[in-house]
């Protein structure tokens, strides 16, 4: 009996360490994917303010301009929040809101026309 117990302790274990290995593995990947998400951040952040000096330069745009321009945007959901959330899309075949990150409805499988910025 006792080599049972022992047996088991011995794979309940090995069950533990599996799952601590897979855990460390998950987080490892979490790591590098928040690490990634940082740096695109960071290129679009370059992006942006290279885009705001040509307009800037190029176009006479004051920076209260610009400033009631993302205010404006960031309104259109009705929150000044810093975010702006899209209102759901109508199918075009069933007529059910799809959710404006889906290019194509999850009930009938209905391509939805999409909103380059949602």
């Amino acid at each position: 009996m006792a080599r049972f117990w022992g047996g088991m302790y011995g794979m309940s274990s090995m069950a533990a360490h599996i799952s601590a290995g897979e855990a460390r593995s998950k987080a490892s990947d979490a790591k590098a994917g928040v690490e990634e998400l940082s740096a695109r951040l960071d290129r679009a952040v370059m992006a942006c303010e290279a885009m705001w000096t040509f307009v800037h330069e190029k176009l006479g745009v004051t920076e209260e301009e610009f400033v009631e321009r993302i205010n404006e945007i960031d309104m259109s959901d009705g929150q000044l929040d810093g975010k702006v959330r899209r209102p759901p899309n109508a199918c075009p075949g069933c007529g059910r809101a799809v959710a404006s990150r889906f290019p194509k409805c999850l009930y009938c499988g209905a391509l939805v026309s999409r909103d380059p910025f949602a």
